[in-house]
């Protein structure tokens, strides 16, 4: 499908004074995403859409312009906007400031305050929450879909107490998941393809649809890497930061940066402070079992160009423009006073050379799957990487962990792993 562009490019150029058509757009947008109010004349539909995502947010602390004409109002607005956005601050429509505002992105509006995380929007009472699908999208199979938003749910557990629960499709869970187009009664309706990608209500909204997610069904869904389409787990792990109580963040590379830059499968020290100033950090280690790097086994030993075991780490270097597996079969505490325990994250720390990405984190529990970390793409220093199991299943079999592996060109310092050691810790 076409790109909707909200902003038409005989926007460029338009400044305090101006009375071009173009302003029109612009003041829309400004007020859609909270840095402007209209006087009243034009653009009221996106009202609703401002009150229903963030109920406790101040609009009167936007300035008020005058509908058509670019006032001294709407270039504080574009200003605001472009201090959030890293661009230079000019008060007028420039060529980045178009492409900027043109670029796909949440739909929940921003603060005219927005800095680093932003908080406010109310949280859950408990830690356990469960969510659910109305519907699918036909762009994936269901399963691909339910483990993308497992996998994205699976970043916010990593960094604190949070457990997720997957219940039956249909039923009423904390968060309700839904891919709709156009008005879907809500008060925010969707746009189209190539702009609003998705939007989630924030904890303080009141009555059933608070948490609820939804996605934009006119964009192409994948979970693929590169992404053919629009990066579904990306998508999903920013708003359910908001369906969790998160705002936007105006801190380049935060997950909850109000724009889509492609696939980013991890959060930023700025995500996770704002999350765990709601929820709280993991705490400690309650049943944390470790095993030394020494004792993974490698999938495809004709793919390893050398392999050596030090003191404290296993250096293995892949061959080039290859990929391979390497496993860990954890030690796993079942039965505490005679209660199961409950997986909770896995840990990792590994070094890798620059051509030696993580691709792929597995989870099994005996035959069974419990989290699938797909595409996360780490390399360099993982001191302590951590990767959530969202559902916190019961322990039933012992644990087993994949990680997959690419190893590009270059030197074998460029192509090395070397693994230290891989834990899991266990809730009671």
């Amino acid at each position: 499908m076409a790109k909707n562009d909200p902003i038409p490019a005989g926007a460029v150029g338009i400044k305090e004074g101006s009375k071009a058509k173009a302003v029109a757009p612009v003041q829309k947008y400004l007020e859609t995403y909270g840095y402007l109010q209209s006087d009243g004349e034009a653009f009221e539909e996106d009202d609703v859409f401002m009150r229903s995502t963030s109920a406790d947010h101040v609009l009167d602390e936007s300035p008020l312009a005058t509908s058509g004409h670019f006032d001294d109002a709407t270039t504080k607005a574009l200003c605001a906007f472009q201090e959030m956005a890293g661009l230079e601050v000019t008060g007028e429509v420039d060529a980045p400031t178009r492409e900027k505002m043109n670029e796909p992105r949440c739909g929940v509006h921003d603060r005219s305050d927005l800095g680093e995380f932003t908080t406010g929007a109310g949280k859950w009472a408990s830690n356990n929450l469960t969510y659910s699908f109305q519907n699918y999208t036909d762009d994936l199979s269901d399963n691909a879909i339910r483990w993308a938003i497992d996998q994205a749910f699976g970043l916010w557990s990593a960094e604190t107490p949070l457990r997720f629960r997957r219940v039956s499709d249909g039923t009423a869970g904390d968060i309700v998941i839904r891919f709709v187009t156009g008005n879907h009664d809500d008060g925010a309706p969707f746009d189209g393809a190539g702009r609003v990608l998705a939007h989630a209500f924030f904890p303080s909204n009141s009555g059933s649809i608070r948490g609820d997610t939804h996605f934009d069904d006119a964009e192409v869904w994948t979970v693929a890497v590169p992404a053919n389409g629009t990066d579904l787990v990306t998508v999903a792990a920013h708003e359910f930061g908001h369906a969790l109580g998160l705002r936007h963040s105006s801190v380049s590379g935060a997950l909850m940066a109000p724009f889509y830059g492609g696939p980013s499968r991890k959060l930023s020290s700025d995500d996770i402070q704002g999350i765990q100033s709601l929820y709280g950090g993991v705490g400690r280690l309650e049943n944390a079992t470790w095993i030394h790097g020494n004792a993974a086994v490698i999938e495809h030993d004709s793919r390893v160009e050398s392999q050596r075991h030090f003191g404290f780490f296993n250096r293995i270097v892949g061959k080039a423009n290859t990929t391979n597996w390497i496993h860990f079969a954890l030690p796993t505490p079942v039965i505490e006073d005679g209660r199961r325990l409950n997986l909770d994250r896995f840990m990792l720390r590994a070094v890798t050379g620059s051509n030696a990405v993580l691709r792929d984190v597995h989870i099994r529990d005996g035959e069974r799957i419990v989290a699938l970390h797909n595409e996360v793409n780490r390399s360099g220093s993982m001191a302590f990487e951590r990767f959530g199991v969202a559902s916190m299943p019961a322990v039933r079999w012992g644990v087993s962990i994949s990680l997959g592996f690419d190893f590009g060109a270059g030197t074998t310092g460029d192509r090395r792993v070397d693994l230290i050691s891989a834990g899991m810790d266990y809730k009671s």
